[in-house]
C-alpha cells in the first residue's frame, strides 16, 4: 500500500471514531469540547482535514515526518493553515474607551457595572474564532472598576432624586445630572461638600447625604455582585467557540487596590464560590490571583492569620496592614472552595519590572499576566516588556522520552524493553543528550520560524476583529490588506517539553523527585534549550523562549507512539501518559514542599509558562490554614504560578456539594459530578477525559491537609 494509500486509510478511520457514539480518544482529544454534538463532529471533521493539509503542504517535510513520529509535536497544528495566534491578553480599558467595532457597527462605552461585565463577556467570544488558544484580561479588577464609578454615580443620583420626590421638593435635576459626569465622584470615595455643590437645596443635608451614601453603597455592591455573577453564568453557558465549546477565559486580579477595584475582586470570589445554578463549580472563567508583597500580602498579616481562627479571618472590624491582604485571604477560602483562583507570584525576580510603581493607576501595565494553562508574555524585544496587548504565536513540544531511549538504543545499551545501566557511561550519556537536545531543540526553533513566516504573510482583515480594535497592540494602525508582522513580532515563540521525568528515569534510573543528580542535569537540559532559543532570539530579533507544556492529548500520544518504537519499560513508557513538562511524577510520593521547592527550581527558566500544582486529600475547606501555607511555600520556592487540585464533588440529585467518596452522604445517590483539573482548566466529569489523563488523574498523589 502507497503512504497515500495509507495517509487517506488512516483519515478514513478517524472520521468513523468521529461518528462513533462510543467515548474514543479522539473525540475525547479535548475536554472542553463535545464529540458527540454536531458542532463537535463538524469541528473534528474539519480538524482531522486541516491537520493533514498541513503536514502534506504545508510544514517542511522533516518536521512533519518528526511530528508524525510522536519525536515533536506541533501544537494547534488544525489552525496552522489559518495563519492565527494562539492566545492574548486584552487592554480591556482601551477597547471600553474607545468603544469597539464588530461587523454590524460600532459598540460604545458602557456606562454601569453590568454592561462593563456583559460586554467583557461579550468581548472573550467575538474575538475567540479569530485565534486557536485561550483569552485573558491581564487587570480585571482595574479595568471593570469604572464600571462600579459609574453605576456609584448613578446611584447616587437616583436616590437624591428619590429622596426629594418623597419630599415632594423640587430639584434642579439639570444640576444634578452634573454627578454623573463628576468622575471625583469614586464608590465609598466623596465628602458631603463635593456632593452638595451638584444638589442645590438647604434640605440635603450631612445626615441626608450618609443615609442616601449608605444606600447608594449598598445598592452598587448589590448590583456588582450581580454583574460577576452574570459574567461568569455568560462565560460557562455562550457556547461560541468552534465545535459548541464555551471560550477559554483567564482573568487576572488582584492587585487593584482602590474601593471600586477591591469591590470587582470582592463580588467575583464571592459569585465563584456561590456557583452555578444548582451549586456547580464554573469551569470558566480561570481566575488568577496575583500575589505581590506590599498589595495583598505581608509577612505580619501572614503570621497573624495563621495564629487565629479561619473564622476570625472574615471579620469586617478585622484591619490587616496591607490593602489586599483580606482579598487574599478570600481568594484562599475560594480556592479551597472551588479549585480557582491559581496564584501567579509577582515578587520573582523575573516577574519583577523596573518602571512598576505602587501609586500608579496604570501600574497593571507593568505586571505580567497569565494564561490560565500557564502562558506567559512578558519579555519583548520588539517593543514594551508588558503583557499587555500581547499573546503566543504558537508552540511546538519535544518528546524527551523518545530522545533519551533513541541515545540508549544507538549506545546499545537498550535491547527488548531493557536498560543495561550496568554497562552505562553516565556521564557520557549526560552529554550526549544535551547535544540531541541541542539539536532538537534547534529544529524546533526553525519549525517556528516557518510557521512564523506563514503567519505573517496574513493581512489585517484575516482578523478583523483584533486589529479593528488594537486587540493586539499596533492592529488599529494596519489597513485591511497590510501584512500584520508589525503585530506578530509583538509574540512569543516558544519550545515546549514532555516527559522529562521520564527521559532522566530512562538515562539515570531515577527522575528528578528521587535524585539531586537527576534534579541537576534535569535543570541543565532546560537550560540547554534555553540556550538555543536565546540564539535563536538573537539571529532573528523574535521572542523565542521555553515553555513547560501544558499538555493534554500530547501526553498520551507520546507516550503511545514511544512505547510502540521502544517497547514497555518500567517507569518510562509503562504508562499511558507522560508526566508534564518537568513536573514531578504524579504517582510518586513525595512531601507537598519538596514537589514545589524541586519544580520551582524551573521556573525560571520557563519564561513561556510554567506552572505547579499540589493535590490535597480531604476537604480544603475546612483547613484553610494549611492552603494559605501552601501558597506561602511556593511563593518563598521562587514559583511563578501555582495552583491546588482537591475534589470537589457534587450530587446531581440534591446538589450537595462536598468530599463525596462513594454515594452522597445526604441522599445516598450514586451520580454524583466530580469536578477535577485536565492540565489547567477544570472539567465537570472524568467521562470526557481521554484515556492517558484519564490514567495521569488515577496515580495522582494526595497530600495530606
Amino acid at each position: 500500500m502507497s503512504a497515500k494509500e495509507l495517509n487517506y486509510n488512516n483519515i478514513m478511520n478517524e472520521f468513523s471514531q468521529v461518528i462513533s457514539t462510543q467515548s474514543n480518544d479522539l473525540k475525547n482529544e479535548n475536554a472542553n469540547m463535545s464529540g458527540d454534538t454536531a458542532s463537535g463532529k463538524m469541528m473534528k471533521f474539519a480538524s482531522i482535514g486541516a491537520k493533514d493539509f498541513a503536514l502534506e503542504n504545508l510544514v517542511n517535510p522533516v518536521y512533519s515526518d518528526l511530528h508524525k513520529k510522536a519525536l515533536i509535536h506541533i501544537h494547534d497544528l488544525d489552525y496552522y493553515p489559518t495563519k492565527s495566534a494562539t492566545c492574548v491578553q486584552y487592554n480591556i480599558e482601551e477597547i471600553f474607551e474607545n468603544g469597539f467595532k464588530t461587523r454590524n457597527g460600532l459598540i460604545r462605552e458602557p456606562q454601569s457595572i453590568g454592561v462593563y461585565a456583559e460586554l467583557a463577556a461579550i468581548i472573550f467570544q467575538t474575538c475567540q474564532n479569530e485565534m486557536h488558544g485561550g483569552q485573558a484580561i491581564p487587570a480585571f479588577d482595574y479595568f471593570l472598576a469604572p464600571g462600579v464609578n459609574k453605576s456609584f454615580r448613578k446611584a447616587l443620583k437616583r436616590n437624591i432624586e428619590q429622596y426629594f420626590q418623597f419630599l415632594n421638593e423640587e430639584i434642579n435635576v439639570k444640576k444634578l445630572e452634573e454627578i454623573l459626569k463628576d468622575e471625583e465622584i469614586t464608590f465609598k470615595e466623596l465628602e458631603f461638600e463635593h456632593v452638595k455643590r451638584h444638589v442645590l437645596s438647604d434640605k440635603f443635608t450631612p445626615e441626608v447625604y450618609d443615609t442616601i451614601r449608605t444606600m447608594s453603597i449598598k445598592n452598587v455592591e448589590h448590583e456588582t455582585d450581580q454583574a460577576m455573577e452574570g459574567f461568569i453564568y455568560n462565560l460557562n453557558t455562550q457556547h461560541s467557540r468552534g465545535g459548541n465549546q464555551v471560550v477559554f477565559s483567564s482573568i487576572n486580579l488582584g492587585t487593584d487596590t482602590s474601593k471600586e477595584g477591591r469591590q470587582v475582586t470582592r463580588s467575583l470570589l464571592k459569585a465563584l464560590r456561590n456557583g452555578l445554578g444548582n451549586g456547580e463549580t464554573s469551569i470558566f472563567p480561570i481566575v488568577i490571583f496575583k500575589v505581590k508583597s506590599g498589595v495583598n500580602f505581608d509577612e505580619k498579616s501572614y503570621q497573624e492569620a495563621m495564629n487565629m481562627s479561619q473564622e476570625e479571618w472574615f471579620k469586617e472590624e478585622r484591619v490587616w496592614k496591607t490593602a489586599n491582604f483580606d482579598l487574599f485571604l478570600d481568594s484562599i477560602r475560594t480556592t479551597s472552595a472551588r479549585l480557582f483562583p491559581n496564584f501567579m507570584f509577582l515578587d520573582q525576580q523575573y516577574n519583577q519590572h523596573e518602571l512598576w510603581k505602587a501609586n500608579d493607576k496604570k501600574s497593571w501595565y507593568y505586571e505580567p499576566a497569565t494564561m490560565g494553562c500557564r502562558t506567559r508574555v512578558f519579555e519583548n524585544v520588539n517593543g514594551p516588556k508588558t503583557s499587555v496587548g500581547r499573546g503566543n504565536l504558537s508552540f511546538t513540544s519535544i518528546n524527551l522520552p523518545y530522545i533519551a531511549l533513541e541515545l540508549l538504543q544507538d549506545e546499545g545499551l537498550l535491547k527488548d524493553g531493557k536498560i543495561n545501566y550496568e554497562k552505562a557511561k553516565f556521564s557520557d550519556l549526560k552529554q550526549k543528550f544535551i547535544k540531541k537536545v541541542n539539536e532538537y531543540s534547534g529544529d524546533v526553533c526553525d519549525q517556528l520560524y516557518d510557521r512564523y513566516k506563514y503567519q505573517i504573510s496574513a493581512v489585517a482583515k484575516e482578523f478583523p476583529f483584533l486589529m479593528r480594535n488594537n486587540v493586539l497592540t499596533g492592529g488599529n494602525e494596519l489597513e485591511p490588506d497590510e501584512f500584520v508582522e508589525s503585530v506578530f513580532k509583538q509574540g512569543s515563540l516558544t519550545v515546549g517539553f514532555i516527559g522529562l521525568a521520564e527521559a532522566l528515569k530512562a538515562l539515570l534510573n531515577v527522575h528528578h523527585g528521587e535524585s539531586d543528580d537527576a534534579q541537576e542535569f534535569g535543570i541543565k537540559i532546560i537550560k540547554e534549550m534555553n540556550k538555543v532559543t536565546d540564539d535563536w532570539k538573537n539571529k532573528t530579533h523574535l521572542n523565542y523562549g521555553v515553555i513547560a507544556t501544558p499538555a493534554e492529548s500530547v501526553a498520551g500520544r507520546m507516550a503511545k507512539f514511544t512505547r510502540k518504537t521502544y517497547g514497555s519499560i518500567p517507569e518510562v513508557t509503562e504508562r499511558d501518559y507522560f508526566t508534564n513538562s518537568n513536573h514531578v511524577p504524579v504517582y510518586y510520593n513525595i512531601a507537598a514542599i519538596d514537589k514545589i521547592k524541586i519544580e520551582a527550581a524551573y521556573h525560571p527558566i520557563t519564561l513561556g509558562g510554567s506552572i505547579s500544582y499540589v493535590e490535597l486529600d480531604g476537604e480544603a475547606k475546612k483547613n484553610l490554614h494549611a492552603i494559605l501555607s501552601i501558597i506561602n511555600a511556593m511563593r518563598i520556592s521562587g514559583t511563578n504560578y501555582g495552583s491546588l487540585n482537591h475534589p470537589v464533588d457534587r450530587c446531581k440529585n440534591c446538589h450537595y456539594t462536598s468530599l463525596i467518596p462513594l454515594n452522597c452522604q445526604m441522599c445516598g445517590n450514586s451520580d454524583i459530578s466530580r469536578t477535577r483539573r485536565i492540565t489547567g482548566y477544570l472539567v465537570g466529569d472524568l467521562d470526557g477525559w481521554n484515556q492517558g489523563k484519564q490514567a495521569e488523574e488515577s496515580e495522582r498523589v494526595k497530600h495530606k491537609i
